[in-house]
């Protein structure tokens, strides 16, 4: 099997054969020339404003999908509480905690796309940016403790320890939420966040649940000794600090902040391939099993021209993922959605990933 990055070596030696052959990749995609009336607009403004993880599997019920978006609300509900403090004097809160997060883990065993789309979505509140974040970062961890073949206990330690990562955030909001960017100065107090998280989790008791201190204090720890705060190296990192590690820049870098646009997940991934001594090898192959170079739910235009988002993804063939196709090679909106398996359509690839106003950030 390949390894992630000649994967990746592939995508971008297969996009450079074709531009060699005459059939450059489109990177403004306007729409075609002598297109019909009522063609979509596929100018660089256009792209610029679709989200990526914006089009939702359409043979899903309306109704599995609604039951899934209410628990995604209640984990917004409980984040707002537990990063208001409103829980500190709370004695049941470890067990209201527990709860919780066997209801999102038993959404994700259902093998069901629909919590990892939303969690993929643009914020709904960008005011709540943390409380997304802190949820997003939860339910990826728990797919990839799945991942990884967790036990349902390793797994409620996870998702916990997860959620709880950020606690030391709250006190740096006002730089966190800044529009400009930091400067040197506010960066070296928004890195005090673990220390602050450990003070927090002393006032609410302690350790509640085992793995939660390695989380908050080493989630912005590397491998290669290049994280905070203390700048621990290799197996110094518990496994699950490592995973909402790569989880939270993940999660981060394909989402706006206030200083800078999202990034695609492809070059998400990229970014991350490129430090890769950072990350483990072993947390890295199974993120990009479970997430995928192009996760459900991205806008992609294929070698036809044609537009859709990935609605499936291909178990080992992280290039070649189900897409639903909504805009033919004309820039037409179709009537009736088509889907293609890239799996068994071995001429037929994705070009781009259409969203691709985070490359152009700086």
């Amino acid at each position: 099997m390949l390894s992630i990055l000649k994967i990746l070596k592939k995508h971008q030696d297969e996009k450079k054969e074709k531009d060699s052959v005459g059939n450059p990749a489109v990177s403004g995609g306007a729409t075609p020339i002598g297109a019909p009336p009522g063609a979509v607009d596929l100018t660089q403004s256009a792209i610029d404003n679709v989200s990526i993880f914006s089009v939702v599997n359409k043979d899903l019920s309306q109704e599995k999908f609604e039951r899934v978006k209410e628990l995604y609300n209640q984990l917004l509900d409980w984040a707002r509480k537990v990063y208001k403090l409103e829980f500190v004097l709370a004695a049941d809160f470890k067990k209201q905690f527990s709860e919780i997060i066997e209801k999102e883990l038993a959404a994700i065993n259902s093998d069901s796309q629909e919590l990892l789309q939303l969690c993929l979505a643009d914020y709904v509140n960008n005011e709540d940016a943390l409380c997304h974040h802190v949820v997003n970062v939860s339910i990826l961890s728990l797919e990839m403790g799945r991942g990884l073949g967790y036990q349902k206990q390793q797994l409620l330690e996870l998702g916990v320890a997860s959620f709880m990562h950020d606690i030391g955030s709250i006190k740096y909001l006002e730089l966190i939420n800044k529009s400009g960017k930091l400067t040197d100065e506010e960066f070296r107090k928004v890195k005090d966040h673990p220390l602050n998280g450990l003070e927090i989790l002393s006032k609410i008791g302690g350790e509640f649940i085992p793995g939660l201190i390695d989380v908050i204090s080493q989630e912005h720890e590397r491998l290669d000794g290049s994280g905070y705060p203390k700048g621990l190296r290799g197996d110094e990192i518990k496994e699950y600090a490592q995973i909402v590690g790569l989880v939270d820049v993940y999660e981060a870098m394909t989402h706006l902040r206030p200083y800078r646009l999202r990034f695609s997940p492809p070059k998400t991934m990229n970014t991350i391939l490129n430090k890769k001594n950072a990350f483990s090898t072993k947390v890295l192959k199974v993120f990009l099993e479970k997430i995928g170079i192009f996760p459900v739910g991205t806008m992609v235009r294929l070698n036809t021209k044609e537009v859709g988002a990935v609605y499936q993804e291909n178990q080992g063939l992280p290039l070649r993922p189900k897409v639903l196709v909504t805009i033919d090679e004309n820039g037409n909106k179709l009537v009736s959605p088509k889907q293609i398996d890239l799996s068994s359509n071995l001429l037929v690839c994705i070009e781009e990933c259409l969203d691709v106003s985070g490359d152009k950030a700086a």
